[in-house]
């Protein structure tokens, strides 16, 4: 809950640098062009589907994923679920104000869909994603079956329900260290199986902290995070654990969205801890905006993550194989 409460600051400042680089973006033609050629990433429902999970309402939404024949549905919170967990984080904040103990495990920004979950599910389930892994025998030998998958930050679980969906893994574990992003993924699980009663990779979720550096990370063969890069004490975090990672054999998989404040702070701390990643960098790939209401405190005014309508962007990846440390 103390994270969230520095990530809500840290968007507050955002929101007029973020509204100015949407003016630009708009105002470019060959942006514009490409983003009037995206494929939509979202299917409308006729009726929009409501569950309350942890008495939160959450509306069903179906993303389309290009690398699987059918859309995933996730479960995202409302506007009044997005209202209620941010209220909840400030109220945290004026209780300790009041010397008053207060446990608040609500992340609002867990509840709702970001654009880097669909281009982490993208990469991790197409077909040359398991045939290209570096110089890493090790690596290329694990690959020759079906590895298993660590995801750290699941949120609303669209990675995690990708690549069960793909049959791709032999076992699929979803990581967050806030409970309510879990129940969400454990619901949309049930709602993702096939009406012919077959199932997909089962999902295991799981609590877990990746700033707590006294923990170690499970044991997967691919180790990915979407947009997890929220402050710089995660960037610091989430870099510590890819070398942890990498120097156990996993490989790495990052997506960011841009305007993450904790991106900085990630790369100078991964550069920082090996000498061997000093030119270790994002890429930029075409993704797509998210649709839907957002509290203005979980998602301010001009971010170029959401619009109405889905628009190209660019979401910066990280593809690392352990023989880069």
């Amino acid at each position: 809950a103390t994270r969230s409460n520095t990530m809500l600051r840290s968007f507050q400042w955002l929101t007029s640098a973020l509204a100015a680089a949407a003016l630009l973006w708009n105002s470019h033609p060959s942006i514009n062009k490409l983003a009037a050629n995206a494929l939509s990433t979202s299917t409308p429902a006729a009726a929009t589907i409501i569950h309350s999970i942890d008495n939160i309402p959450c509306r069903e939404t179906k993303i389309s994923v290009s690398t699987l024949h059918q859309p995933i549905t996730i479960l995202e919170a409302t506007l009044e679920g997005q209202d209620k967990l941010v209220d909840e984080v400030l109220m945290l904040d004026e209780e300790r104000n009041q010397d008053t103990t207060v446990i608040v495990e609500n992340d609002p920004y867990g509840s709702v869909l970001w654009p880097a979950a669909r281009t982490v599910s993208e990469h991790i389930t197409q077909e040359s994603f398991l045939t290209s892994n570096g110089d890493d025998t090790a690596t290329n030998q694990k690959i020759q079956s079906k590895p298993t998958l660590l995801e750290l930050g699941t949120g609303t679980g669209l990675v995690a329900l990708a690549a069960s969906a793909s049959y791709k893994y032999e076992s699929i574990l979803a990581t967050d260290y806030e409970s309510v992003p879990l129940k969400l993924l454990d619901a949309a699980y049930l709602l993702n199986q096939n009406n012919d009663g077959t199932s997909t990779t089962p999902i295991v979720t799981s609590l877990f902290d990746i700033c707590n550096l006294s923990v170690p990370l499970p044991p997967a063969d691919v180790v990915c995070a979407a947009d997890i890069l929220y402050e710089k004490s995660t960037g610091i975090a989430l870099a510590k654990r890819c070398i942890e990672a990498l120097e156990r054999g996993s490989r790495v998989v990052i997506g960011c969205s841009p305007g993450r404040p904790g991106r900085p702070a990630f790369l100078e701390e991964l550069r920082r801890l090996n000498p061997k990643m000093k030119d270790v960098d994002f890429v930029d790939v075409e993704g797509t905006t998210c649709s839907g209401d957002r509290n203005s405190l979980i998602c301010g005014e001009g971010s170029s993550s959401i619009s109405d309508e889905p628009e190209m962007l660019l979401v910066a990846l990280m593809d690392l194989m352990p023989d880069c440390v």
